[in-house]
């Protein structure tokens, strides 16, 4: 740092130079150090209003103009924050138009005047970023570790340390210590946005690197967070040399081993674009279908293959210039393997897309060969936590159970401020699935199980059940409690015919003034007429409300009963929507790009698509964001409450 004498000589210097860019309209600026008693005061309303007016005029590209203003801020105003943040601003601009010299005028005075600001740090790496520009490198490398140090805090200052301290190193030919400073700024980061730069960033500087080098960087870095970019750089160089089946192999094992680095979205990024397309031909008016058209199953792949139809006939009146076909074939657990007619579909029949299978372990059979083949998958199926991370070319349209109990707990809590909870759950797979849902749920959301007891599937008679139900919430609850029912609210995950021998039976055995809650299994039947007065106030989530005056929803009722002489599942919703949004997606295609990648990059672009069983948006790892409605028994009427 320059001496005390110095810096008064350069920071007079500096005041010349604002007040040639803006004449001072009080005082000139501070003749020593601003303690952090006087920068904690507000800004005055006047300094807000010129700092508003800089940033329009830094927006507009009046640079100049901006300045000025920031200038005068300065020197109106030495003795509050805003000055500093004023001087950083015009200091940083500087830096963004490639003018360090300027840029430290404004950045050493800053820091040397304004030591006890909260953003200190913050400028004094804009300060080495200007003497690295400059070619002061070294005295970068001097003060880095000191500003490593200072900036404990502030996640953000230690990820652009990091990255200037890469660039640096790169520089210099030292690959592995920049490296190392990148791996210290993954290990700060906090939010997205410096995961994802700090991301390209490293593999801008593996870029330059091939096998040699990768090798004696996998010797010297111990880091295995960083050792997935070197073996992502790795199979990168090995697909470029001889691209096969066998390295997306193993690109895929190596996402399947880090579904949550940061890296995930760039892998699945490459393997779709790696995809071999021209080995299968595609007829872009063919969509193919994966359903169980025979077996125990075949009634809901009936419901789906009538949301199909429905919505494919809609398409090829509105579009008898473009008409579409569907390829049907069998995905009953039994018959075909579904990766096995998944070939077929792409090898034989040339779809653009697949849509299907319902049943979860299809789903898991087709989903390999989707990613092999690169042909869209729109699944049916429920997603599980066991699901492989690899979704580049597999989109799971079906409810998500997470979220739709989480949309359920939050409007309970939120809405009718109930805190505690107890689950009455079938021993099946489902209802213990969602039981442990609900659990962990109500438990992350802050609120209380007070108890989770199970009943026999085929049970008539839930006495047992509920009697322990009901103590095993006693002994959870506080010893002071009196009440009849120590929980608010009642979780039966099952379907309507099991509420309807249940929820009688709750009253006779003392478990009353509790609100009883449920899954998308209720809007599957008839809750109103089976359960009566004993199910009034209850509440469930659902993607599908046959009953909402949405248009979208009015629209596809009337067109379906008017059609099947039936009232919509919300199975047969679900496939009209994941074939509408197929074509909608292949609507925004030019002829030249009607192929099966580019169809899913249009894909997982979607936003707000508003369809009859939800409002669809997906984000780059193939995942759907959508909203769950909250339908109540209120006066013997099922009706929408939330959102």
């Amino acid at each position: 740092m320059m001496s005390r004498t110095g810096c008064i000589l350069w920071a007079t210097a500096l005041l010349f130079y604002l007040a040639g860019c803006a004449a001072p309209s009080r005082q000139t600026g501070p003749e020593a150090r601003v303690d952090s008693t006087m920068l904690s005061q507000p800004a005055p309303r006047a300094a807000e209003s010129l700092w508003q007016q800089a940033e329009k005029d830094k927006e507009a590209g009046n640079i100049s103009g901006a300045i000025a203003t920031w200038n005068r801020i300065a020197q109106t105003y030495p003795r509050n924050a805003i000055a500093a943040r004023a001087l950083h601003e015009a200091g940083r601009t500087y830096l963004q138009q490639e003018e360090p010299d300027r840029s430290l005028l404004y950045l050493d005075y800053l820091i040397y005047h304004y030591s006890a600001w909260e953003g200190i740090q913050s400028a004094r790496l804009d300060q080495m970023r200007a003497w690295s520009m400059k070619g002061r490198n070294q005295q970068v490398l001097r003060e880095a570790n000191a500003l490593w140090d200072a900036a404990s805090e502030q996640p953000r200052v230690r990820v652009g340390l990091s990255e200037l301290m890469a660039r640096i190193h790169e520089d210099d030919g030292n690959t592995g210590t920049a490296l190392d400073w990148l791996g210290a700024g993954f290990s700060s980061a906090r939010s997205t946005e410096d995961k994802k730069s700090l991301t390209q960033a490293t593999l801008k500087l593996l870029k330059t690197q091939h096998e040699e080098g990768l090798d004696r960087l996998h010797a010297i870095n111990q880091n295995d967070f960083m050792q997935v970019f070197l073996d992502y750089r790795q199979l990168q160089l090995e697909m470029e040399r001889t691209p096969s089946e066998e390295t997306r192999g193993k690109l895929r094992a190596l996402l399947q081993a880090n579904p949550s680095h940061p890296l995930a979205e760039e892998i699945r990024l490459f393997l779709r674009s790696s995809v071999m397309e021209k080995q299968y031909p595609v007829d872009a008016g063919r969509i193919g279908v994966l359903a169980p058209v025979s077996g125990p199953h075949a009634q809901y792949g009936q419901l789906m293959l009538r949301g199909l139809a429905l919505a494919s006939s809609q398409w090829n009146e509105q579009n008898p210039w473009d008409p579409v076909t569907l390829v049907i074939k069998d995905a009953q657990r039994g018959t075909t393997r579904p990766d096995a007619a998944l070939r077929t579909l792409v090898q034989k029949d040339r779809v653009l897309a697949t849509i299907g299978p319902l049943g979860t372990q299809e789903a898991k059979g087709a989903s390999p060969a989707a990613n092999e083949l690169g042909v869209p998958l729109l699944t049916l199926a429920q997603r599980e936590e066991d699901d492989t991370p690899d979704k580049t070319f597999v989109l799971h349209l079906l409810l998500d159970n997470k979220e739709l109990v989480t949309a359920l707990v939050e409007h309970c809590m939120e809405r009718l401020g109930h805190t505690r909870f107890a689950v009455l759950y079938p021993e099946d797979r489902y209802g213990q699935r969602l039981a442990g849902v609900f659990s962990k749920v109500v438990q992350e959301m802050g609120g209380h199980l007070k108890a989770s007891v199970p009943y026999k599937s085929d049970s008539t008679d839930f006495k047992g059940p509920i009697e322990q139900l009901l103590n095993t919430a006693r002994r959870n609850a506080p010893a002071s409690s009196i009440e009849a029912t120590p929980f608010d609210a009642l979780f039966i995950p099952d379907q309507v015919l099991s509420l309807s021998m249940i929820a009688p039976q709750l009253p006779f055995y003392n478990v009353v003034g509790v609100t009883l809650l449920g899954t998308n299994l209720w809007a599957e039947g008839p809750l109103v007429q089976a359960g009566g007065i004993y199910v009034e106030q209850a509440i469930f989530a659902a993607p599908f409300f046959m009953g909402s005056a949405s248009p979208q929803v009015l629209s596809f009722r009337e067109k379906y009963r008017d059609t099947y002489r039936d009232n919509p599942s919300y199975v047969g919703a679900q496939a009209y929507d994941a074939l509408t949004l197929l074509l909608e997606a292949r609507s925004r295609l030019h002829p030249s790009q009607m192929n099966r990648l580019d169809l899913m990059d249009q894909l997982l672009a979607i936003q707000n698509f508003e369809g009859v069983a939800g409002n669809y948006s997906f984000n780059a790892h193939g995942e759907l964001n959508r909203q769950y409605k909250i339908l109540q028994v209120l006066d013997s009427e099922l009706v929408q409450v939330g959102p």
